[in-house]
């Protein structure tokens, strides 16, 4: 009598099905996360314990941070929506201090029975004295090399506490921390906030010593605002100092076209004709923006070319005429001088100021003239500091709202 032999092809299927269905052996329930969604970064503010005062000479130079830690409360949000008349916050605000930020997760561990959970981690605001004293790329080693985070993070300073935007009213959102990131998408609507950066861009910036900006939020009467950017030094890290609305203008106006629709320089710039006391608003539609580097006996110089097209949103003139082409001509040169106003005071602040190469001028010559980026790339801020910069505005009007359009 013959033996049934088993098809191979089926002892194969039924051992790959055997590890398919092994389960989530790993999972985690949600329950039992304390997921983040937003946190902060301040220096801890107290007198010292006698476990300080014990601490070695070599290990007090560190400065102790306070970490707050933005946890979702599972008990309040769920599939519902939050009821108006709850008394209960839908997050809860953990805060630890420690010396290092590891040490501040691993104390905040003892207090909370969720502890920190990140993969879900929204953003990261600053305190601006934290910022001043301390390499931001030690400050956020810890997130750079933990897998449970993503290097898409984004990152804002204040002045002040960053505890105080996790503790922030909100309007829209139930959580800070996504009123916060609502604001970050509204460049499109003005130039005067800073364009959003991430963890992982800073760790790129810092890497190749470039200079670069942080934006600024701002805690008034405990709302959210974003308001300008913070200068941060390519060679050390830390940060220099403030650039407010306008300047912060001005430099987006350079960088001109973002990546992405949520990065694109919008908004709009008041001006006024020479001679009329009647103000207009031209409401910016594309920011064409060119950097252009120049050697000449050895000068580096910059010419940076910028082409703005919009419309006429508003026009106190009531006897301006928007189809005549003289009147439009007047416009565009009004804007042309506002901007140019605008890119001049913030390069004064940046590039005299603060000596930091925040608009990418020094990328540019790196393309242009590798040779002579390579001479001058270690002190690259100082030496741009030096340098002429002229800038060349044209302006074009392309529509003038339900007025009618330009044929």
């Amino acid at each position: 009598m013959k033996k049934k032999r088993v098809p191979y092809l089926f002892v194969l299927l039924l051992l790959a099905w055997s590890f398919l269905t092994t389960g989530c052996w790993d999972r985690r329930e949600i329950e039992d996360l304390g997921i983040t969604i937003g946190m902060s970064i301040d220096t801890a503010k107290h007198a010292p314990s006698k476990e300080e005062k014990q601490i070695p000479h070599h290990h007090k130079k560190l400065i102790p941070l306070s970490l707050t830690y933005q946890i979702v409360n599972p008990k309040v949000i769920g599939g519902t929506r939050r009821s108006s008349s709850s008394k209960q916050k839908p997050y809860i605000n953990i805060t630890s201090t420690g010396e290092t930020a590891f040490q501040v997760l691993r104390e905040t561990s003892t207090r909370a029975g969720r502890p920190p959970f990140f993969m879900h981690l929204k953003m990261i605001v600053l305190g601006d004295d934290v910022s001043r004293k301390m390499d931001l790329s030690q400050l956020l080693n810890l997130y750079l090399r933990d897998t449970e985070m993503r290097r898409t993070v984004n990152l804002a300073i204040i002045k002040g506490s960053g505890r105080d935007v996790l503790e922030a009213k909100t309007k829209n959102e139930d959580l800070p921390s996504f009123e916060f990131m609502q604001l970050v998408n509204n460049m499109a609507k003005t130039i005067h906030i800073c364009r959003p950066i991430t963890v992982g861009e800073v760790s790129e910036k810092i890497a190749t010593d470039t200079s670069f900006l942080i934006p600024r939020v701002v805690v008034h009467k405990q709302e959210i605002k974003l308001a300008g950017a913070a200068v941060i030094s390519g060679k050390t890290g830390k940060m220099l100092g403030w650039l407010g609305e306008e300047e912060t203008a001005g430099i987006n106006l350079i960088l001109g076209a973002g990546k992405t629709a949520e990065t694109r320089p919008g908004g709009i710039i008041e001006s006024s004709i020479d001679g009329d006391n009647a103000p207009f608003s031209f409401e910016i539609g594309k920011v064409h923006s060119k950097i252009i580097p120049s050697l000449k006996n050895g000068r580096i110089s910059f010419t940076v070319q910028i082409k703005v097209e919009g419309r006429i949103g508003e026009d106190w003139n009531m006897h301006e005429n928007s189809f005549s082409e003289a009147y439009v001509q007047k416009v565009n040169q009004a804007v042309a001088k506002e901007v140019k106003r605008l890119v001049l005071d913030s390069l004064d602040k940046t590039q005299k100021g603060y000596r930091a190469d925040v608009a990418g001028f020094g990328k540019r010559l790196h393309i242009q003239y590798p040779e002579t980026w390579r001479k001058v790339k270690d002190n690259w801020d100082e030496q741009f500091s030096q340098v002429p910069v002229k800038v060349a505005v044209s302006v074009k009007t392309a529509d003038f709202s339900l007025k009618g359009k330009k044929k």
